[in-house]
C-alpha cells in the first residue's frame, strides 16, 4: 500500500529560531539563570525567548514556557507579547499534532495582530492557520493562506518570512502531487536558508526534497538524502526530527519489500518515544506504517491493533490524510478475512476523503482497492468500472512523471548556477571569471538539452510500453468477466434443474396427502379404525419426509447465499448420534432394520451442534433409505488420531455403482434415486452434509459396492481445554 502520508512532508511553520543544536541547550540553560531576577515584560520576553528555542526539539516545553509569559502578560497588559504567547502555543500544539486545540489559539493571536498592524506578526499568524488547515487536509484554504504571506513578506522585504512561504507552498504542491512545481519553491526556499547557515531548515528541505525521489521510486537517492538529513539531526539531538526520517526509511524499506528492515527503524521511533516525549500523534504517523507493513507480512493481529490506535489518534486530531490511511489499512485487512461489505464502506469512505483532498496517488490506491472487493463481490461492471478510473489516474501520473524529471533537471542547473555565482563572489577578478563561468554554463545547458532529449525519448517509449501493458490488463480482465458470466449463466441453469426436481418431488407427496385428508373428511363411514389408524401412520411418514426435505432444501438455500452462522461449541458426540437414532427408530422399525451404535461418552469434539445434527440425520436417514428389510446399520466412532474423531454409518444396502459415486458430491447434478421402500429423495442432503463437515474442518469419504452395502465417513476435530 503506497503511503503519502508516512513520507512526511515537513513544513517549517512561522517561528524566528535559527539555530537548534546543542547550544540550544545551553541557551535555555544561560537564559534560565536569568528567571529570579526578571519580572513584568522583561520575564515575559525571556519565557517567550525559552519557548521559541524549544519550538522545534520540544514543542511541549514550547507550549509551557509560552503559557508561563501569557500568564505574566495578562498581568501587565502587553499587547504584542500577548499576541506572540497565543502563536508559539498554537504553534506548539500543531507540533505535537493537537490541531483542534491549536486553532483557538492561531485565532487569538492572529486577531491581535491585525490589531496592532504588524506586518511581521500577522505574517506568522496566517502562516500558522495555514499549517492548521494543512494539516487536516484542506489543502486549497492553506495555499491561499500562505500565498498571502507570500506576497505580505514580499511588500515588506522579509526574506526570511518568504523563504519560509515558499517552503510551506512547496510542501503543499509536493503532497497534492504537483511535484515540479513544489520542487521548485523548495529549491529557492533551500538557497536562502543555505546562505544564512540555517542547517535545521535547510534540513527540513532536503527531506522534502527525499520524498519527491522516494514517491518516484528512485530508493537509492531517497535514502541519501534522508540519511543526510538523519546526520544533521543526531548532531542537533533534534529528537522529534529523527523521529519524522526514521519514520521515512522506514517507508523506503517497506515500499522495497524488506519488512524486517521498515520494522527496524519504526522501532528505534518508540525507542526515541520511551527516552523524550513524543506526541501520540507522530507515535500514530509511525504505527501506520508498522500497520501496513504488518499487514503485508500476514500478522492480521498485530495489523489490526496498530491501525485502530492510530486511526483514534487521527480522529481526534481530525487529521483527514492519517485517517484515510489508517482506514485503508482495515479496509484491506477485512477484504483479506471475507468481510466485503465492510471493507467496500471503509474504501468508500476514504475514497470521499481522498478527493476531497486532492490527493491523485491515494485516490489511485482506492480505486484498485475497490476494484478488486467488487470483483470478489461478483459485481464485475462495477469492479471494471473502478479499474479504469485506476488506470486513468495511473496514466495521469506517467504523463506528470515525464514532467516531474525535466522539471527536476531545471531545478539541478538553477542550484548549479547560484553555487557558481558564490564561487564568483570569492574572486577578486568578477569580470574574467563571470566570462569564464557563463562559457561553463553554456556548455553544461547544451549537455543538459542533449541529456533531457534522451530522458523525453526514453520516459515517451516508457510510457507507450505501460499504455501497452495496461491495454493487455484490461483485455485479460474482460476475457476474465466473460468467463465468470458464462459460469454464472451454467450454475444459474443447474439451480433452475435442481428447483424444477424438488418442485415434482414436493408437489407429488404433497397431492397425494391432499387427496387423502380430503376423502378421510368427507367420507369418514369408508374407513375402519384400521384402515384410519394405517393411513394415519402413513401420512404421518409422508410429511416428515416432506418436512425434511424442505429443511434441507431451506439449509441449501442459506449455504448458497453465504446466510449460514458457524458457531463451534464442545459438543458431546454420543448425544447426537443416539437422538438421531431414537428419532429414526419408527423408520427403521418398519423395515425390520436393525441400527446399532458403538461409541463412549467420554468422545468429545469442537463443532456447530446443528450442522453435525443434520450430518448425522441425513446420513442415518439415508443409510435405512437404502437399505432392505431386516438388514443392519452400524455407527462406529474411531479415535486413534490425536486431532480427529472419524464416524462412519455402515449399511448392508443396495450400495452405489462406481460410475454414480462421483456424482453424489457434485454441487451441478444432484443424483436422486429411490429407496428399497421406494423413498424419494432430492440428493441435495449430501450435498449439504459435504458443506458443514469441510465448514467444522473434517472431510467426508464414501466407500461403495453394488449390492454390498455403503460406508460413509466423515472426521471431526477434537475439542481441547484451551478452546473453551
Amino acid at each position: 500500500m503506497n503511503k503519502l502520508l508516512v513520507r512526511i512532508i515537513m513544513p517549517a511553520l512561522w517561528l524566528l529560531v535559527q539555530f537548534v543544536s546543542l547550544a540550544g541547550n545551553s541557551k535555555i540553560d544561560s537564559l534560565m539563570t536569568l528567571v529570579p531576577g526578571k519580572e513584568g515584560t522583561a520575564l515575559a520576553d525571556l519565557y517567550l525567548e525559552v519557548s521559541e528555542v524549544y519550538s522545534y526539539t520540544n514543542p511541549l516545553k514550547s507550549i509551557e514556557f509560552a503559557e508561563r509569559a501569557l500568564a505574566v502578560v495578562d498581568t501587565v497588559a502587553n499587547l504584542e507579547q500577548t499576541c506572540y504567547s497565543y502563536l508559539l502555543i498554537g504553534n506548539g500544539y500543531i507540533n505535537v499534532g493537537e490541531f483542534q486545540k491549536a486553532k483557538p489559539y492561531i485565532d487569538r493571536g492572529l486577531e491581535r495582530a491585525e490589531g496592532l498592524g504588524d506586518a511581521k506578526y500577522i505574517s506568522v499568524g496566517k502562516s500558522a492557520l495555514a499549517a492548521f488547515y494543512m494539516n487536516v487536509g484542506n489543502y486549497d484554504q492553506a495555499l491561499d493562506l500562505f500565498q498571502e504571506t507570500l506576497q505580505t513578506a514580499i511588500a515588506n522585504k522579509m526574506e526570511d518570512r518568504e523563504a519560509r512561504a515558499r517552503l510551506n507552498i512547496g510542501a503543499i504542491y509536493t503532497t497534492t502531487g504537483e511535484r515540479a512545481e513544489g520542487l521548485r519553491y523548495m529549491t529557492e526556499a533551500l538557497r536562502y536558508f543555505e546562505s544564512v547557515g540555517n542547517r535545521t531548515i535547510s534540513s527540513r528541505i532536503l527531506n522534502n526534497i527525499a520524498v519527491n525521489y522516494h514517491s518516484w521510486k528512485d530508493y537509492d537517492l531517497a535514502l541519501k538524502y534522508y540519511r543526510r538529513t538523519l546526520r544533521t539531526y543526531e548532531a542537533e539531538s533534534n529528537y522529534l526530527g529523527k523521529v519524522m526520517v526514521l519514520n521515512n526509511i522506514g517507508e523506503i524499506y517497506k515500499d522495497q519489500g524488506h519488512y524486517e528492515m521498515a520494522l527496524k527503524y519504526y522501532d528505534q521511533i518508540f525507542d526515541l518515544a520511551d527516552q523524550h516525549e513524543v506526541s501520540a500523534f507522530y507515535m500514530a504517523v509511525a504505527k501506520v506504517g508498522m500497520a501496513d507493513t504488518y499487514l503485508k507480512l500476514d500478522e492480521r493481529a498485530k495489523a489490526k491493533q496498530y491501525a485502530e490506535e492510530c486511526l483514534k489518534v487521527f480522529k481526534q486530531a481530525n487529521m483527514q490524510e492519517g485517517i484515510v490511511h489508517a482506514q485503508l489499512v482495515l479496509a484491506e485487512l477485512d477484504f483479506k478475512e471475507g468481510r466485503l461489505n465492510k471493507a467496500l464502506q471503509q474504501t468508500k469512505s476514504s475514497l470521499d476523503l481522498a478527493e476531497a483532498m486532492g490527493i491523485q496517488d491515494l485516490v489511485q490506491e482506492i480505486y484498485l482497492l475497490m476494484s478488486q472487493i467488487l470483483e470478489a463481490q461478483n459485481r464485475y461492471q462495477e469492479s471494471l468500472k473502478s479499474y479504469r478510473h485506476f488506470m486513468a489516474i495511473s496514466d495521469s501520473l506517467i504523463r506528470e512523471r515525464q514532467h516531474h524529471q525535466l522539471a527536476l533537471h531545471r531545478a539541478e542547473v538553477n542550484i548549479s548556477e547560484k553555487e557558481s555565482e558564490i564561487e564568483l563572489l570569492q574572486k577578486d577578478n568578477e569580470i574574467k571569471d563571470l566570462q569564464l563561468i557563463r562559457q561553463k554554463t553554456q556548455s553544461r545547458t547544451l549537455i543538459i538539452a542533449v541529456g533531457l532529449l534522451i530522458v523525453v525519448i526514453a520516459l515517451s517509449l516508457s510510457y507507450n510500453k505501460a499504455r501497452t501493458r495496461s491495454n493487455i490488463l484490461l483485455q485479460e480482465k474482460n476475457k476474465q468477466i466473460t468467463d465468470q458470466h458464462e459460469e454464472l449463466l451454467r450454475v444459474n441453469q443447474t439451480k433452475d434443474k435442481f428447483l424444477s426436481i424438488i418442485g415434482h418431488d414436493l408437489r407429488n407427496p404433497i397431492g397425494a396427502f391432499k387427496d387423502m385428508v380430503s376423502q378421510l373428511a368427507e367420507f369418514p363411514e369408508m374407513f375402519n379404525e384400521e384402515l384410519r389408524n394405517q393411513i394415519l401412520e402413513e401420512l404421518r411418514d409422508e410429511a416428515e419426509s416432506t418436512y425434511f426435505l424442505l429443511d434441507n432444501l431451506l439449509l441449501w438455500a442459506k449455504t448458497q447465499k453465504n446466510n449460514i452462522q458457524f458457531k463451534p461449541e464442545k459438543l458431546k458426540l454420543n448425544l447426537v448420534i443416539k437422538n438421531n437414532i431414537i428419532l429414526n427408530t419408527r423408520i427403521a422399525a418398519r423395515k425390520k432394520i436393525t441400527l446399532k451404535s458403538a461409541i463412549s461418552d467420554d468422545v468429545l469434539v469442537n463443532a456447530d451442534h446443528n450442522m453435525i445434527d443434520l450430518v448425522v440425520r441425513n446420513l442415518l436417514s439415508n443409510a435405512i433409505k437404502f437399505t432392505p428389510e431386516e438388514g443392519k446399520v452400524n455407527i462406529l466412532v474411531k479415535d486413534e488420531s490425536p486431532d480427529f474423531v472419524e464416524v462412519s454409518i455402515k449399511d448392508n444396502g443396495v450400495g452405489i455403482s462406481e460410475k454414480d459415486l462421483p456424482r453424489l458430491l457434485d454441487p451441478n447434478d444432484h443424483l436422486s434415486t429411490y429407496g428399497t421402500g421406494n423413498e424419494k429423495g432430492s440428493g441435495l442432503g449430501l450435498v449439504l452434509c459435504r458443506e458443514f463437515i469441510e465448514m467444522n474442518g473434517g472431510k467426508l469419504e464414501i466407500q461403495s459396492r453394488v449390492g454390498r452395502g455403503s460406508t460413509f465417513s466423515f472426521t471431526l476435530k477434537k475439542y481441547r481445554a484451551e478452546q473453551a
